[in-house]
């Protein structure tokens, strides 16, 4: 798309051709993994709630340079392991309608016309009153988190000013696996990310944390059905025809605040 969200295809030069999904509709898709496989974590699951400040940003590659674009209104809950980051949950979700995109530098198009043609390859309705189309992405699985366990802040270092701001953080990478579901579509991903997590008055839990995207993944159009077409060509003749895109580079950045 010229859109979206948290997901990840097969590495590109894979043999096979992924095979493509039958589209369905989010109450038949199977339903996320409960929060913890095990009830003796050391501590119980922390939460953070997504902000404002949270993002999804985008860049689709053409011959003519890359269009880029954001998300801004981004939603959702994360349920924490401290003790165990790979019992970690939790969902997004991206309301398209904030849908931002900017074309090339030099591009015959212009901001306007890529934002009509990208509203009509989602499908989304020009009725502002009209039932608000998302994207979102359920976390199911957590992997490979160097290290797995975020340790308690030195308690010096957790803050004797409480005005002060986060005097200490650690950090962790991981592999986040789950459920994609754009366009009506709803396919399981992968996506590599890491997260720094702020502790501000509490020694033992994080105040807040920021996911970001390790690199770009991502995202396959065809296999969500999407028809995207990229920037068109200077000139006449066939060379000059539009291109359809055949996939989206996908960053976020996802700030999470802890619920009291």
């Amino acid at each position: 798309m010229t859109a979206l969200c948290l997901g990840l295809p097969c590495a590109a030069g894979c043999a096979k051709k992924e095979p493509k999904p039958l589209r369905t509709e989010p109450w038949l898709a199977h339903p996320t993994a409960p929060a913890s496989a095990s009830g003796d974590a050391a501590l119980p699951l922390t939460r953070y709630l997504l902000g404002e400040r949270s993002v999804i940003r985008f860049e689709v590659p053409s011959k003519r340079g890359a269009l880029s674009g954001s998300i801004t209104r981004v939603q959702g809950e994360l349920k924490v392991d401290l003790a165990n980051l790979t019992q970690s949950r939790g969902g997004v979700r991206a309301e398209l309608s904030s849908l931002e995109i900017h074309a090339a530098s030099g591009a015959e198009q212009n901001d306007a016309s890529l934002l009509e043609r990208t509203r009509a390859a989602l499908e989304l309705p020009s009725d502002r009153n009209a039932q608000a189309a998302f994207a979102s992405f359920d976390v199911t699985a957590v992997e490979d988190a160097s290290p797995a366990q975020i340790e308690p802040a030195p308690e010096r270092a957790a803050g004797a000013i409480p005005a002060a701001p986060p005097a200490f953080s650690r950090r962790a990478r991981f592999t986040a696996i789950g459920d994609l579901l754009l366009h009506g579509f709803r396919v399981s991903r992968r996506a590599p990310l890491e997260a720094e997590f702020a502790f501000s008055g509490d020694a033992l839990v994080p105040r807040s944390v920021v996911i970001r995207s390790r690199s770009p993944f991502v995202i396959s159009l065809e296999t969500h059905a999407i028809v995207a077409v990229a920037q068109e060509g200077r000139g006449k003749g066939p060379s000059a025809a539009p291109v359809p895109a055949r996939e989206v580079r996908v960053s976020v950045e996802l700030y999470g605040t802890k619920v009291d």
